[in-house]
């Protein structure tokens, strides 16, 4: 819970000195949806359209975004930029940070378990091969007079 907490705290610090760089703006589409070059065959395919955008104020940019498949030329859409008019990646939501944190720490609680569960195995290997070993070693003794067997002792008659 501590690990999951701390990173947590890290990234909602790292959110809030984020917000004060990142802003959300509208850019204008100037181009048809196309299928994004790197997009993913197995889920849904990503689209960019080329489009331009004032960010700061009245200092115009243009580039490829994020759009919804066939998004037409000339649709307003919603893009993230940095300081300068850059785009950048959308901010995490809350929901996805928490998401981030208890994965982290549900997998470091995880972790701990097994590292723990694995000493305990070893231990108790440990502990069942000294306790046969001694009880191998008292079976020797005590086995030839319980049987009715005579001990074999080395040297003594030998035929």
């Amino acid at each position: 819970m501590a690990v999951g907490l701390a990173v947590w705290s890290v990234d909602s610090r790292t959110a809030r000195e984020q917000a004060e760089h990142v802003h959300r703006i509208t850019a204008t589409t100037v181009g048809a949806a196309e299928r994004a070059p790197d997009a993913r065959s197995g889920g849904v395919a990503e689209s960019v359209a080329q489009a331009v955008w004032r960010f700061p104020e009245a200092t115009p940019h243009a580039g490829l975004v994020e759009v919804r498949p066939q998004t037409p030329a000339g649709r307003p859409v919603t893009i993230w930029v940095d300081d300068t008019g850059r785009t950048v990646q959308v901010p995490p939501s809350a929901g996805e940070r928490a998401f981030a944190a208890m994965t982290v720490g549900a997998s470091a609680a995880a972790l701990i378990a097994l590292t723990a569960a694995g000493v305990v195995h070893l231990r108790l290997r440990t502990v069942e091969a000294r306790s046969l070993s001694m009880w191998e070693r008292d079976w020797k003794r005590v086995e030839p007079g319980w049987s009715g067997r005579l001990p074999t002792e080395s040297g003594v008659d030998d035929d």
